[in-house]
């Protein structure tokens, strides 16, 4: 008769809790909602055209409709770009709190002094990643949607949008780790600051 191993401390704190994924990963649960509201008829192009053209006509009352379905469809894009590149770094932000709860009482070292702690290329592909599926499901969910179109070109564009925001994240993370390291090798410039 085998008796079943115990798992050691080690790998019970390298596995988050629920409590720590629910804190960590709600954002992202929270975003692909919104995503998920904005893909059924209530954000169909005419509803939103609608809703815009009323609000302008109420600031400028002889608006004109082409210049407000014009507006519409920059707005939507944008959306589009920004939207799914919000997705990508709350994505990218869970990944590394995360990791940052499992392993900071492991190491043998501060947390926030290696690049690692910062940056790390599996959180940009998973955030990229989870970005382009939830960009191609919902223009898959759309086609069903009498209101609504699929376009192939929607993904491209909100690809792109994560792929700009890792970039910028990725700028943001090695300022930080700079700027940290400066503060570990001076620990005297953290009194001028």
């Amino acid at each position: 008769m085998s008796q079943r191993r115990q798992p050691s401390k080690r790998a019970r704190l390298l596995k988050p809790s629920f409590r720590t994924l629910a804190h960590r990963w709600w954002p992202v649960l929270v975003w692909l909602g919104v995503i998920r509201l904005e893909s059924t008829d209530v954000a169909s192009a005419s509803n939103t055209s609608g809703v815009l053209y009323t609000v302008i006509a109420a600031v400028v009352p002889h608006v004109d409709q082409s210049f407000v379905s014009r507006l519409d469809e920059i707005l939507r894009k944008t959306g589009h770009f920004a939207g799914y590149a919000i997705l990508s770094g709350l994505v990218f932000l869970a990944l590394k709190n995360t990791n940052c709860d499992r392993l900071r009482s492991l190491l043998r070292r501060p947390w926030g002094i290696c690049w690692r702690d910062f940056w790390r290329w599996d959180w940009v592909l998973l955030g990229v990643l989870m970005a382009v599926v939830t960009a191609a499901a919902d223009e898959i969910h759309q086609t069903f949607i009498p209101s609504r179109t699929g376009a192939w070109q929607d993904v491209v564009l909100d690809s792109c949008g994560a792929v700009v925001l890792q970039v910028i994240i990725y700028y943001l993370s090695l300022r930080a780790f700079n700027r940290r390291r400066a503060l570990v090798e001076h620990p005297e410039l953290s009194s001028t600051r």
